[in-house]
């Protein structure tokens, strides 16, 4: 462009009474490959500062490609013709260079749009399983109840209200259990347990539970074992750590054991013959919760070290019904009771949920106190391994000083139509139904909390 032209242009920029004309005129000398790098917008701006620096536009970007040869592969152009004969110029996204992919997955916060960006193409699929680049927040998901006619299993989340769609043929017809680490454990009619990733579907078989040493005779029908028999299973971490274990209450609450992932038996543990609610893990100790507030630790050998009588719970507890759940929050221990009442028709009891009280636990001193909140974190409670997130961290959009519950059998004896699950705000000590479309026809299927991850 000649040097008259700039000035002119330069001077309608700067007084602001450059014509439409003008400005067409000025886009019109600009060659066809430098539109593909700057707006129309943008052409007085850029020509002007060309001129500025003593180089023109297409030199400016010939020394850019010779900068980043990568960068020119990428804009290798693709000519799309349009039903209107206009020809469009596209660049093709597929040649950018890895790197600069493993950069944009690793800002992906959300595990679904982790997923999302595996599934474009094979290259993008393969940087999705270098576990290095994997930064996703992974905020629960409701796994929903089965549907008797149907191999897809739905997961809802609560915070985009979004609803997931996944072919799970694998935990059809079984009963299953949340984790905070990804993956369910899952019973089934055969009295085979397992666990599996529902976004990967890898599954590990797990030892034959009803084998177990410490029981004499298995009394039950397959279906039966499979609804009742195991009262809950947890996992300790992510089965990619090599010492992973799986710990299970069963046999009418009664008993428990554990195994490793690599594990060919279960090992019992020594607990007193009490009803046994809840197992959690924390630095290498598990700890159980029974019917009277008693906690049980154990270490990873399966040595019972103490029991611990916490005896102004015991001293409090006036409900005819409560349910009790142990959940890590902030490196302590802390027991939920989930207070329920008698709804009840007929001469079956159908439980649901008016409240919950919150005590932190101190193991040294082995006192408790009960806490008015949780502060920045929120719980979430179920059939599932009972775990908390804060809610201050950027990516939760979790309600923080909230209780997110699911029903968990203590109200599914006799179904009206709806779960014993919502939001508890300990603030205004309200509670918030939380809506499931569909009710299950089977009574080992319940909505179940998990939190999602590829690993």
């Amino acid at each position: 462009m000649k040097k008259n032209e700039l000035e002119a242009a330069k001077a309608a920029l700067n007084d602001g009474t450059e014509s439409a004309k003008e400005e067409q005129r000025v886009w019109a000398n600009v060659p066809e490959l430098e539109k593909i790098y700057i707006g129309r917008g943008e052409a007085r701006k850029a020509l002007l500062r060309r001129k500025k620096i003593g180089i023109n536009l297409r030199e400016k970007v010939l020394k850019t490609e010779k900068k980043t040869e990568e960068t020119q592969k990428v804009v290798e152009q693709k000519e799309i013709h349009t039903s209107n004969g206009v020809i469009q110029v596209m660049a093709d996204w597929s040649k950018l260079p890895d790197e600069i992919w493993r950069l944009i997955v690793k800002r992906l916060r959300l595990i679904e749009d982790y997923v999302r960006f595996g599934g474009v193409c094979r290259s993008w699929h393969l940087i999705t399983l270098e576990k290095e680049n994997y930064s996703c927040s992974e905020l629960p998901w409701v796994m929903l109840t089965e549907n008797e006619t149907s191999n897809i299993r739905e997961f809802h989340s609560i915070f985009s209200n979004k609803v997931y769609k996944l072919y799970l043929p694998d935990i059809r017809g079984r009963r299953c259990w949340g984790s905070s680490h990804g993956w369910l454990v899952t019973v089934g009619t055969d009295r085979e347990m397992n666990i599996l990733n529902p976004l990967t579907r890898v599954q590990i078989p797990l030892p034959p539970l009803h084998k177990c040493p410490n029981l004499k005779k298995l009394i039950c029908t397959p279906k039966e074992f499979r609804n009742y028999f195991v009262c809950k299973a947890v996992l300790s971490s992510n089965p990619s750590d090599p010492n992973c274990i799986v710990m299970a209450i069963y046999s009418d609450h009664r008993k428990m054991a554990f195994t490793k992932l690599s594990g060919k038996a279960w090992t019992p543990l020594e607990c007193s013959p009490v009803w046994l609610e809840d197992i959690v893990h924390l630095n290498n100790y598990f700890y159980a919760v029974d019917s009277f507030c008693n906690v049980l630790v154990f270490d990873c050998t399966g040595s019972h070290l103490k029991t611990i009588a916490f005896t102004m719970l015991q001293e409090e507890r006036e409900m005819d019904y409560e349910a009790k759940y142990l959940v890590e929050l902030g490196a302590e221990i802390y027991m939920v009771l989930r207070c329920l009442y008698d709804t009840r028709i007929a001469d079956t009891p159908y439980l649901k949920t008016w409240g919950f009280v919150v005590y932190k636990l101190d193991l040294c001193s082995e006192k408790c106190e009960e806490v008015d909140g949780l502060g920045d974190w929120c719980i979430f409670l179920g059939s599932n391994y009972s775990f908390s997130i804060s809610a201050s961290c950027a990516d939760s959009k979790c309600r923080k000083n909230c209780i997110y519950f699911t029903d968990d059998y203590y109200g599914m004896y006799n179904r009206q139509g709806s779960y014993d699950m919502g939001l508890y705000d300990l603030d205004s000590c309200k509670m918030e139904p939380y809506i499931v479309e569909h009710v299950s026809h089977y009574d080992y299927s319940v909505p179940l909390w998990i939190r999602p991850s590829l690993w």
